[in-house]
């Protein structure tokens, strides 16, 4: 235990020399500009808590569902959430000319909105048959990606070309937060939603195991399993609402924990949310620096990356 709390320690540490050098360092900021504490405060620091935020929640509900579905590379985006906030967007995009309501922006309403209804899609099925079947799940999951796709595809080839450009350069995903507004509902959400995926680390231990199992050590599998999917569904929602769809963490993160820590979620949960975040920052980083003064978009970094580590991950 000893030796878990000093790695984890280690690991807060890393992430907190990580997070400072990426509000501090890139190609945007001169040192002669009169500017820089506005950049800082107003750029930088948003974008970065921003990869926090979204690095932390992929990495959480990565671990989250790899033990619910029992599957080594289940990942947030399994049932059909950045699926369902593509079309949302799109939806919107296309469809709507308003740029706010309120003060709000639109957008991310819309994004949330679509992972609502793969989510609901989802629940819906499990419910008719009466019980949480990984791979019933999975397979729901994977059809409605390919609907929401679909649908993705047709909206974005009715529509204009300008339009089909937004469009296509949200489904990258980006950490380019305007300002703090757009942080504060996700945030409360993610941490409260992050509490109570952490009261279930117990749970998930068994849950990981099967069913049987879990079941012979008093685990409510119906019940446990209902609510952590409904939990990291809504948290993927709310992140995915404002990066768009950045896939792969929530396969690494969790694994590259693992190897660390072990598959104990006491310790696997906080270490995986702490390594996402390390990585989505990491990532970020690349995509402002690799190109200066073009920014890549972090999903390509992302998948990039993502490519090598199911490549490590098959051998």
């Amino acid at each position: 235990m000893k030796v878990i709390n000093a790695k984890l320690i280690f690991l807060a540490f890393l992430f907190s020399a990580i997070f400072i050098l990426s509000i501090l360092i890139g190609g945007d900021l001169s040192f002669g500009s009169k500017g820089i504490p506005e950049i800082l405060y107003m750029i930088r620091l948003p974008r970065a808590l921003t990869a926090v935020i979204a690095g932390c929640t992929y990495a959480l509900c990565g671990a989250v569902f790899q033990s619910l579905f029992r599957n080594p590379i289940a990942s947030p985006f399994t049932l059909g959430t950045a699926g369902g906030a593509s079309l949302g967007v799109t939806f919107y995009i296309s469809f709507f000319s308003s740029t706010g309501f309120l003060g709000l922006a639109l957008s991310p309403v819309f994004a949330f909105a679509g992972a609502l209804l793969s989510i609901s899609v989802i629940y819906m099925i499990v419910t008719i048959k009466k019980n949480f079947n990984p791979n019933t799940m999975i397979l729901a999951g994977v059809v409605l990606n390919f609907f929401f796709s679909g649908m993705v595809l047709f909206i974005q080839y009715m529509t204009n070309q300008a339009n089909a450009v937004r469009i296509t350069r949200w489904t990258m995903g980006s950490l380019d937060a305007s300002g703090f507004d757009s942080l504060y509902i996700p945030s409360v959400i993610v941490i409260i939603c992050s509490i109570i995926i952490y009261s279930y680390r117990d749970d998930l231990n068994l849950l990981s195991m099967g069913e049987d199992i879990s079941a012979s050590r008093g685990v409510d599998v119906k019940n446990s399993s209902r609510n952590l999917f409904l939990v990291s569904s809504i948290m993927i929602g709310a992140v995915v609402s404002i990066t768009g769809p950045i896939g792969f963490i929530g396969i690494i993160a969790p694994h590259l924990a693992a190897s660390f820590f072990g598959r104990n979620y006491r310790s696997l949960l906080p270490a995986a949310a702490i390594t996402g975040a390390i990585l989505m920052l990491i990532c970020d980083f690349a995509s402002r620096a690799v190109l200066w003064p073009v920014e890549i978009p972090v999903g390509i970094i992302t998948a990039i990356i993502g490519a090598f580590f199911f490549m490590r991950l098959l051998r």
